[in-house]
């Protein structure tokens, strides 16, 4: 499923939702499944710093940067798919 579920999302807009934690968090819309994809960007003082965040200006899991962390959740809150690595300390 994991190539799968990616090929799928691959290019749907995923949107500046919240910073916690030296973590910017990025979310789609919820699809018609019920299905939401995730998205953070950072984990470190370093990282962020270096960042330029656009609220107006959606990501895609296609664009996103190497070693960030992406999953995808199902209409009954279950990790379906996921990418990467979470941040140690988010």
């Amino acid at each position: 499923m994991t190539d799968e579920c990616y090929e799928k999302y691959a290019d749907v807009p995923l949107y500046f939702s919240h910073y916690y934690n030296f973590l910017f968090i990025y979310k789609s819309g919820k699809m018609d499944n019920g299905d939401q994809i995730f998205l953070q960007l950072g984990g470190s003082m370093e990282k962020v710093s270096a960042m330029v965040v656009d609220v107006n200006d959606p990501l895609t899991l296609e664009e996103k940067s190497d070693n960030e962390y992406a999953y995808v959740k199902n209409k009954n809150n279950e990790v379906v798919w996921k990418e990467g690595a979470p941040a140690e300390d988010a």
